[in-house]
């Protein structure tokens, strides 16, 4: 798996639990987002060895990445919560 391949599939699939948790009514905010984060974690971990990189790649990735789930999972909720006016319709 390439690189971009992996950022666009990380993306929709963040996308895609967020729409399935934000169903859940009897889940807080907070639990919501949390499962959202750990099946992202584990779609993380599982997929980051079959990425095409060399294993210092890999290294910062998982030095970078994995830590920071929690913030790209936000950054993807409020890019999906806003609409930017001119560019979404």
């Amino acid at each position: 798996m390439k690189f971009k391949e992996f950022v666009t599939n990380f993306v929709d699939e963040t996308k895609h639990c967020i729409e399935k948790y934000e169903q859940y009514k009897d889940l807080t905010g907070e639990e919501k987002k949390a499962r959202v984060d750990d099946i992202i974690l584990t779609y993380c971990l599982n997929t980051i060895d079959s990425l095409s990189l060399n294993f210092v790649f890999k290294w910062i990735f998982k030095t970078i990445v994995i830590p920071n789930i929690p913030h790209l999972t936000q950054a993807i909720f409020d890019l999906i919560a806003s609409k930017v006016q001119g560019i979404t319709k």
